[in-house]
């Protein structure tokens, strides 16, 4: 019997969701980010796909769990299936880590699979997942083998140019776009005055992505961008 495929239409043009490669060259993680997915504590009765407003969940995934998550575009995915998503907690998933510096430490990335449709129509459904793994990002540095960072990774940031960075205890939040069409972003940890990008992120009007891994970044430009960004009025530091 064929796999249900999940699939949903952008609320803005009115295209479909397109399959999205689990896998990467670069990275050792490749899913969604948590802007596609969001979780709760429902099981099977769940709040109208159209309902303003319903509870989020503050209770993390764990392994093993069944939870209910409600998801929109892009996502694209097969019933079984196994996926990645960044996971956040409910302030930083809300406000961003730049609000909420202090859920870096509690964010992961999650390894899904989807049990039953509950609730769908063609913007969002409600979903039912078993989470398979939850690997936390700050332990990355240690799961994965570092890999030269000093080819291509930055590339995107440079394209686009200006990036702000935000600076919180041994973690910097970097990111750069174009007039709020499209961006990249990172979180990169320092460690041994090494830089380490553990997550990665792109993002379209189609897309929504996040990697995770280990990438050892060149220290002579990312200490460039950090003074560019001070000039620029585009660095930010909190402890």
């Amino acid at each position: 019997m064929a796999q249900e495929v999940i699939y949903l239409v952008c609320g803005t043009c009115g295209s479909l969701s397109e399959p999205v490669k689990m896998e990467s060259e670069f990275f050792d993680i490749a899913g969604f980010e948590n802007d596609v997915m969001e979780w709760s504590d429902y099981e099977n009765d769940v709040p109208p796909l159209d309902a303003p407003h319903w509870v989020r969940s503050d209770r993390p995934p764990v392994q093993g769990q069944v939870r209910t998550v409600k998801v929109c575009h892009p996502f694209h995915m097969k019933a079984g299936e196994p996926f990645w998503m960044l996971y956040t907690p409910i302030s930083s998933s809300l406000n961003g880590w730049d609000s909420h510096p202090e859920e870096i430490e509690h964010s992961s990335f999650v390894q899904c699979s989807i049990e039953c449709v509950l609730e769908r129509n063609d913007l969002k459904a409600w979903l039912r997942v078993k989470v398979l793994e939850v690997w936390m990002i700050k332990d990355f540095n240690n799961r994965f083998l570092a890999r030269n960072g000093s080819s291509g990774y930055l590339d995107d940031f440079e394209m686009f140019g200006n990036p702000y960075i935000y600076h919180y205890r041994k973690w910097l939040f970097i990111s750069a776009g174009a007039q709020g069409d499209l961006g990249v972003w990172g979180l990169v940890k320092q460690m041994d005055s090494q830089y380490h990008m553990l997550v990665y992120g792109d993002w379209g009007f189609h897309k929504n992505n996040a990697f995770g891994g280990n990438i050892l970044l060149p220290k002579h430009q990312m200490e460039e961008w950090i003074r560019q960004a001070m000039q620029n009025n585009r660095y930010e530091k909190v402890e």
